[in-house]
């Protein structure tokens, strides 16, 4: 393996065994984040109360019931049950429950219940009855109404979790994709429609499951390590550099959490690393003088993903205040370093024609992207209108008053949580955000989402260490493409993470994670030019990455959801530094 990770030519191209590498890495983390990701033996019938009268359920012959067991849609009502002994039970569906395994103790004997809509309105994707020993008992619809409420049994877990149902702001975003595909009134509206619309693709293919509503954002996930790799080789001109950089994100576990729930946050920050791989690509083909036609293109496409990440958060626009700094310091040097006469007027028609194309590709494309994302807020108000579709002026009426309710929402939001955090701890895992926990006998599930202290420990102190380094003129003798990659970079942090030290609402932990591909390859350049000036060994490197693999390996009980033992989850809480997974609860 030796000649994968030998430096090679200093050349900013990938090339056969650069691809080799990126695709292999990316093969074995696809696959390793696909495991364990969610059921796909979920209930998708849906049973809806009706408004008058009542359903009855058969069990066979009088039993002891001790549980029922509940897998709710989208609706809000109460549903009256009632045993042959007299006993009764009233479920309450809330918008909170849907999507999910939800467990209600009783204490009936009984052959028939009778169910019985009492207020709202009441939808399920199945019911179960157990007996208190927790056996499922069989039962049946005594009069064929109730039969989409009990058709799916297979799709009974054995017990409730995180693997079959919805957790976290899943109760929001992958709800609202859910409503995008059946054009009903969207609950989730405070981001930009396009991550959910992308969620909504996994959902169509996959159904209404755990693992259709997540698979997109995994792959994305899984597709940001190309473009760490392909960026990484861009800025280090070496491949072993590229392969750490993409692999220390990898072993993130950040990145490994969050991008295996369907939330909308991984797919911005897919966005973002690709319009600074593009916009890196811009650079270096203008700065080599290339016709104009061929750095464009890559210019455009940065534009592209410059609309498609304001269209999934707008957090994209940080990253796009990034680029126009990297863009205009650019063309100004450009502009300079032209020598007088016709280079010089060569040099500003090249620029004027590259600023007039970045207007369309900047603006217009960017607006129109985000015009069409909103497209299922259209459809929905053209059903209530009995419309088959709505006009121009009225489609711009929907998306202004959508732009309004969320600045309003964001600016006046002041709701605390318990995972909130300050923006100065997030380099360094203050606080985790907690997604999910279950406490059994012996055993505990949880996943939270935080930092892997030795990606961003390293990366953090990496990128402090590396403006001081700069500010003391250590960089003054490097290479040129090196200073450039600097610059760059550190333009890129700045543009992802400052923005939020004027954010006065509560903010997590998360909120960080556009920052850290960044910040890690920051680290990452500070550590080859350490290794060129010969002041640390080529091993440190590796040293690096295994010290990351290790720490992953300890910490993924805590991200993944897999069950794990007392003992092993105080171990993570109290002996490894990581950020209070467990907010105490073990």
């Amino acid at each position: 393996m030796r000649k994968y990770f030998s430096e090679g030519e200093r050349s900013w191209r990938l090339d056969r065994k650069d691809r080799v590498l990126m695709y292999v890495l990316t093969l074995v983390y696809t696959v390793f984040t696909l495991i364990n990701l969610g059921t796909l033996r979920f209930p998708t019938t849906v049973w809806e109360a009706p408004a008058e009268g009542s359903v009855v359920l058969d069990l066979g012959q009088e039993r002891h019931v001790g549980s029922l067991w509940f897998n709710g849609n989208i609706a809000a009502g109460t549903l009256l049950i009632t045993a042959d002994d007299g006993g009764s039970f009233v479920y309450e569906q809330v918008y909170g429950e849907m999507f999910s395994w939800r467990i209600k103790n009783v204490d009936f004997r009984t052959r028939f219940l009778r169910l019985e809509r009492t207020g709202g309105s009441v939808s399920l994707n199945e019911m179960a009855v157990f007996d208190p020993e927790g056996g499922r008992l069989p039962v049946t619809a005594a009069d064929g109404t109730g039969e989409a409420l009990i058709d799916e049994a297979s799709a009974v877990p054995e017990k409730p979790g995180c693997f079959n149902g919805m957790i976290f702001d899943e109760i929001y975003h992958a709800r609202t994709a859910y409503e995008f595909l059946h054009t009903m009134s969207v609950y989730e509206w405070t981001h930009p429609p396009l991550g959910k619309e992308i969620i909504a693709l996994g959902v169509l293919i996959f159904g209404m499951k755990p693992f259709g509503w997540r698979v997109m954002p995994a792959l994305f996930g899984a597709a940001m390590l190309p473009l760490m790799f392909t960026l990484g080789k861009r800025l280090f001109r070496r491949r072993d550099y590229a392969f750490l950089g993409a692999a220390l994100f990898a072993l993130d576990t950040m990145h490994y959490a969050q991008t295996r729930i369907a939330t909308v946050d991984v797919f911005v920050v897919f966005f973002i690393l690709m319009m600074y791989l593009f916009m890196a690509d811009f650079l270096r083909a203008d700065s080599e003088d290339e016709p104009l036609r061929r750095a464009l293109v890559p210019l455009g496409a940065c534009g592209i993903s410059f609309g498609l990440g304001t269209a999934a958060k707008w957090t994209g626009l940080y990253a796009g205040a990034g680029l126009a700094v990297i863009f205009f310091a650019h063309l100004i040097r450009a502009l300079a370093a032209a020598e007088r006469g016709e280079a010089r007027r060569e040099r500003w028609n090249r620029t004027w024609d590259i600023i007039v194309f970045c207007c369309v590709f900047f603006l217009v494309i960017p607006a129109l992207i985000y015009f069409l994302s909103y497209i299922p807020f259209y459809r929905y108000e053209a059903a209530q209108r009995g419309a088959a579709s709505l006009s121009l002026r009225e489609m711009l009426d929907v998306l202004i008053r959508q732009q309004e309710s969320m600045y309003s929402y964001h600016s006046n939001l002041t709701a605390t949580h318990s995972s909130q955090s300050a923006w100065y701890e997030w380099p360094f895992t203050a606080v985790s955000v907690w997604f999910y926990f279950r406490s059994g006998e012996t055993t505990v599930s949880n996943i939270s989402t935080f930092g892997s202290p030795a990606v961003w420990w390293t990366a953090s102190l990496g990128t402090m260490c590396a403006i001081v380094e700069a500010a003391c003129g250590r960089f003054r003798d490097d290479a040129l493409y090196r200073k450039k990659a600097l610059a760059f970079l550190l333009t890129a942090v700045g543009a992802n993470y400052l923005p939020w030290t004027l954010v006065t609402r509560c903010v997590f932990q998360y909120h960080f994670f556009p920052t850290i591909p960044f910040a890690l390859l920051c680290g990452v350049l500070l550590l080859q030019h350490l290794e060129e000036a010969g002041e640390v060994s080529p091993k440190v490197k590796w040293y690096w990455l295994i010290a990351a693999a290790v720490y992953f390996l300890l910490l993924l009980p805590a991200c993944s959801g897999l069950p794990m033992t007392r003992l092993y989850a105080r171990f993570i809480e109290y002996v490894l530094p990581a950020g209070n997974l467990f907010h105490g609860a073990v």
